[in-house]
């Protein structure tokens, strides 16, 4: 059975068009990614997130990226303004990054086109993925593999 997806509509109108939908939210892959300038080279990291981002995640990742980090060399994450990025619990942790020489930088509102890893995920979506009706999550997720291989990332 199709699980049922809703629509954007004008306000007022009353009336919101049904979609029906394959998979309902589970059919949805969540990625968190870092895309590193060093000199001339980049890299790109990724992790598959299980459901929705949240704040937890975030702190998880950044765990992680932290633990890479040379205090000797400066390293900055560039975060868009979503709530799971300036929550409390992360606020927290950024003098426990900076002593290990992971810095974060926020962009200006509504500024998505600063964040360069915007574009990865536009080549990514546009470009390197097949552009169809996947016949299960499965099949998407090892064509979103694919692609994210031919881009080099490292999973994280």
């Amino acid at each position: 059975m199709l699980s049922i997806g809703s629509t954007w509509t004008t306000r007022g109108s009353g009336c919101q068009f049904e979609i029906p939908t394959r998979w309902g939210p589970s059919g949805r892959i969540n990625l968190m990614g870092c895309f590193t300038f060093d000199g001339a080279k980049t890299h790109l990291d990724v992790r598959e997130l299980n459901g929705n981002c949240t704040s937890a995640q975030v702190i998880a990742f950044l765990d992680t990226v932290a633990r890479s980090c040379d205090p000797q060399r400066l390293t900055v994450v560039v975060l868009d303004n979503a709530p799971f990025h300036k929550s409390a619990a992360l606020r927290k942790k950024i003098p426990h990054w900076a002593a290990q020489g992971l810095y974060l930088q926020y962009l200006p509102p509504y500024a998505p086109m600063l964040n360069h890893i915007e574009t990865v995920w536009r080549r990514l979506k546009g470009f390197l993925m097949p552009r169809r009706c996947y016949d299960s999550v499965a099949q998407l997720r090892d064509s979103l593999y694919i692609a994210l291989t031919t881009l080099g990332v490292r999973f994280v």
